[in-house]
């Protein structure tokens, strides 16, 4: 029995426990102490080691005059801290003086105590301990012959205690019935049986939180797990009573290809219901330290920071021990550190949810999770390696992938991270290197990539993903002529080889390309794991298509891929935040916008075209004959590259130009003066810029007032001219109108009324 079960008001009364099962003391009485002493006493000669339903306790005791005796039982169960009383008995001695004797007492417990749940017993107590104590007690000579029922066990003369073992719920025997149940009974089952559940799932306090591999790009996205109360009532009672005094358990394998880029990054972080930090939050920072935090039971959080720097490029194992106080350790240096709270640590799994990595909170780490188990009542040894389920992750994520890249050099590297030898050689000796210090083997092991090289005009300024770039077009272009006349010699190893080193050095669509041809076999033979790891490598680098990659497999369930919609969140989430951030910025040469098609629609996929196509040329033929329509909707065809057309700007803003200055249409009007204001593709006019949104203004369009108020706002900073205008566009259903409003209201730049009015921004203009 572990006194740190009792509840602290119970502990003294057991506090001798270490020295004996069996405690027996005296306390003060009126009477004379050596009377007392010498002639009262109460022992067990026999008791059971277990608690059981009909057990006997053989009682010994002997009183100097009418005395009291007493046995009970107070047991402690999940639902209670405190003891609570199961059995007493109680009867007097006033005839047999100074003589000892002893007393068969048999226990007996009420059904809740000692049978396990059934269609009668919906809650059994889960009895964890029990303790039997005896008691002498003094009776006034008036109450000779009566029980005094006011006498306890901590106002008793003399007393003894053992502390017995509980029988388990699961070997609780079943209550039994009478053989022929009465009517009411058997109604009662005959309603009931089919809504029972027969056999309840087995539950585990044991959560896998990640079973598979993450890319973690160091970035505000990460997985969100949310942890239900348990079902089992056992379990659940068993958590409620450790939400004051934290007892769980995490462990986390992790994957550093760099610390942080800002101050903090989160590794594994629990928000409450009230949007703050709860326990625990599991933080690295820019030096390779760990910092945990806690929240105690006053409701204060603290914090302390492990002075160790994590390594890089090796998986490493983190390990959070919590049992009122904290307790850390890396599994890699076989080291700990102990940290102890002055008060209790508040934790509760149910409130909130967790988040792997990163969230809008702070940014995860860049590198990738391993596997993450949780137990939620804590655990003294902790039971997770890299290999699960039917992939063996430490074998693949410890492939070495050996190349020869830039010019004669090789490399050893996993992801990114590769040291140039050819690079310390130049800086040494600023000089080439021979080719013929390498052996005949070497070159004819990589004669593949020596034949690419020598081919490439490279520089030791040469951007590596630069040259990666061109490795995956060379491999492309290899592969796209497999069926010409003139077939390239170079065997599919070879190619492989290449794709590799591209990768290596940051292309990553030839690591979605080495995903691809795993997955598919297109090597003659499946290998999903080596699938996995070039997906997740290119999900690392950030690129949309690997990460648009993984979501699907995800979300799928396919390739040996876990269905996980949480996980293909967070590969979508970073490609929709990519996508919305290069929306907002100037245009460049190859930025396309965005396209929804779905390939499942074929109204859509019959909708693109190309330049020869019959689409295509009718609508440029009715452009040619002034439709104003189909002038527009060429200009953002050529204009954004849309529908399987090349992208051509300058013939987009002649289109543009000739349907708002020629044929003078106010959509036209506000499209071309938005690209003379921002010079995109055009140079830049403020003055005709103007000239055309008044007189799209003057033809009723509502975008352009709009955008003359953002004119008059940002440029000229007429705040009264951009408040009506931005007024009058929200009066005639302007969105944006609207949105620009509430900002004035929220930044009191309202005329006539400078304060700040919250109110106002969310009340539209009558």
């Amino acid at each position: 029995m572990n006194p740190a079960n009792f509840h602290p008001r119970c502990l003294h009364l057991y506090q001798a426990l270490c020295e004996s099962s069996f405690h027996t003391s005296v306390s003060s009485s009126p009477v004379r102490e050596s009377t007392v002493l010498h002639n009262d006493s109460i022992q067990f000669d026999h008791v059971p080691n277990i608690a059981m339903d009909g057990s006997v306790v053989r009682i010994r005791y002997q009183c100097s005059r009418a005395c009291e005796v007493g046995v009970e039982v107070v047991v402690f169960s999940t639902q209670n801290r405190t003891g609570v009383l199961a059995f007493q008995k109680r009867w007097t001695n006033h005839r047999r003086l100074h003589v000892s004797r002893t007393l068969p007492v048999k226990l007996k417990f009420t059904q809740d105590l000692h049978h396990r749940d059934d269609c009668v017993i919906k809650h059994s107590a889960d009895v964890r301990s029990a303790v039997v104590q005896a008691w002498l007690y003094h009776l006034e000579q008036g109450d000779k012959c009566h029980v005094n029922k006011t006498s306890s066990y901590l106002g008793s003369l003399v007393r003894t205690f053992k502390v017995l073992q509980a029988v388990l719920p699961s070997q609780c025997p079943a209550r039994p019935f009478p053989r022929c149940p009465t009517w009411m009974a058997d109604l009662r089952w005959q309603l009931t049986r089919d809504r029972l559940h027969q056999c309840r799932p087995h539950e585990s306090d044991t959560v896998d939180m990640l079973t598979f591999p993450m890319a973690s790009t160091g970035e505000r996205f990460g997985v969100i797990r949310k942890i239900q109360p348990f079902v089992n009532r056992g379990l659940e009672q068993a958590r409620l009573l450790t939400v004051e005094k934290a007892r769980m358990t995490v462990s986390v394998w992790v994957y550093l290809v760099q610390w942080c880029d800002k101050s903090l990054c989160g590794i594994i972080h629990h928000i409450d219901q009230n949007s703050k930090y709860d326990t625990p939050l599991v933080q690295l920072t820019n030096t390779g330290d760990i910092i945990i935090q806690v929240r105690v039971a006053s409701g204060r959080d603290q914090a302390f920071r492990a002075h160790m720097a994590v390594p890089l490029f090796t998986w490493i194992r983190l390990d959070c021990f919590m049992q009122g106080v904290f307790y850390y350790s890396v599994n890699l240096y076989f080291c700990s550190i102990f940290c102890s709270f002055q008060t209790d640590i508040h934790y509760n799994d149910t409130a909130g949810y967790f988040v792997i990595g990163g969230s809008r909170f702070l940014p995860g780490i860049h590198g990738f999770f391993g596997p993450i188990k949780y137990y939620r009542l804590g655990t003294e040894k902790v039971h997770l390696f890299l290999f699960y389920c039917s992939i063996q992750v430490l074998p693949f994520w410890k492939l070495t992938i050996c190349v020869i890249v830039v010019v004669y050099v090789r490399i050893v590297a996993i992801y990114s991270f590769c040291h140039s030898h050819y690079i310390s050689l130049w800086r040494r000796f600023g000089q080439n290197s021979c080719r013929q210090t390498w052996t005949w083997e070497a070159q004819m092991k990589h004669r593949t990539l020596f034949s690419f090289l020598t081919t490439q005009h490279t520089s030791i300024t040469t951007p590596l993903n630069k040259l990666g770039s061109r490795m995956f077009e060379h491999v492309v272009r290899i592969l796209s002529n497999r069926r010409s006349p003139n077939v390239d010699p170079t065997t599919p190893s070879s190619l492989i080889e290449l794709l590799q080193t591209s990768s290596c050095y940051g292309y990553h669509h030839a690591s979605l390309l080495l995903s691809t041809i795993h997955l598919a076999g297109l090597m003659g033979h499946v290998d999903q794991q080596q699938g996995h790891v070039y997906s997740l490598i290119g999900a690392l680098g950030d690129d949309r298509l690997a990460l648009m990659h993984l979501g699907y497999k995800h979300t799928q369930g396919i390739d040996g891929f876990p269905k996980d919609f949480d996980m293909a969140y967070v590969y979508y989430s970073n490609v929709g935040a990519q996508t919305s951030i290069d929306q907002g910025h100037v245009l460049e040469y190859k930025q396309h916008i965005t396209e929804h098609i779905r390939i499942s629609n074929e109204d859509q996929l019959k909708g693109l075209t190309h330049e020869t196509g019959d689409t295509f040329l009718f609508l440029k033929l009715q452009a040619d004959k002034g439709d104003v329509e189909s002038q527009k909707h060429l200009a953002k065809l050529l204009f954004w590259g849309q529908n399987g057309i090349s992208r051509d700007v300058g013939s987009a803003i002649k289109w543009y130009a000739r349907s708002a200055i020629e044929m003078e249409d106010p959509t036209a009007m506000y499209d071309f003066a938005i690209l003379l204001l921002k010079g995109q593709g055009v140079k830049r006019n403020r003055t005709l810029a103007l000239q055309l949104m008044e007189k799209a203004v003057a033809k009723g369009s509502v975008q352009a007032l709009n955008a003359l108020g953002w004119y008059h706002s940002t440029i000229l900073k007429d705040y009264k001219t951009a408040f009506e205008l931005f007024d009058q566009a929200a009066r005639n259903g302007s969105h944006d109108g609207l949105f620009n409003l509430g900002i004035f209201h929220l930044n009191g730049k309202i005329p006539n009324n400078p304060g700040k009015n919250e109110v106002g921004s969310l009340t539209p203009p009558v």
